[in-house]
């Protein structure tokens, strides 16, 4: 409703009440909450994490649409931020991996056969 809506409002000093009104009313907006209930159980139910429906969690919290669509713009901003950190943290574990029993990750992951034909070659040579 606009402001001017609400002044006119203001101007009625009477209105007949009828309880037949109330009952189609209440009719009409059940309808239009089951309609609106239905539309938001199917995208509770369809986005899942790891067969969590985290959309149920967060809507007992909040329903706002303020805190909704910050919560939104947080996670878009999360999302790269957090991709980000996993790649870093990915590389630090092999890194502390090397560190931490560097005969097992050379013997692991290392590639000797150049050194070995090179080794070979020297000893022949030497002869």
């Amino acid at each position: 409703m606009s402001s001017e809506d609400y002044k006119e409002l203001d101007k009625i000093k009477k209105f007949n009440f009828s309880f037949d009104m109330v009952s189609k009313s209440k009719g009409e907006l059940q309808e239009q909450r089951d309609a609106v209930k239905e539309r938001i159980d199917k995208i509770v139910g369809h986005f899942t994490i790891d067969d969590v429906p985290i959309l149920s969690y967060i809507l007992h919290v909040t329903s706002s649409r303020v805190e909704l669509k910050k919560l939104s713009k947080a996670l878009d901003r999360l999302s790269e931020l957090a991709e980000i950190h996993t790649s870093i943290n990915n590389k630090l574990k092999v890194i502390e991996a090397a560190e931490s029993d560097p005969n097992w990750f050379a013997l692991a992951f290392g590639d000797f056969d150049q050194e070995i034909d090179t080794d070979i070659e020297k000893f022949f040579t030497q002869n």
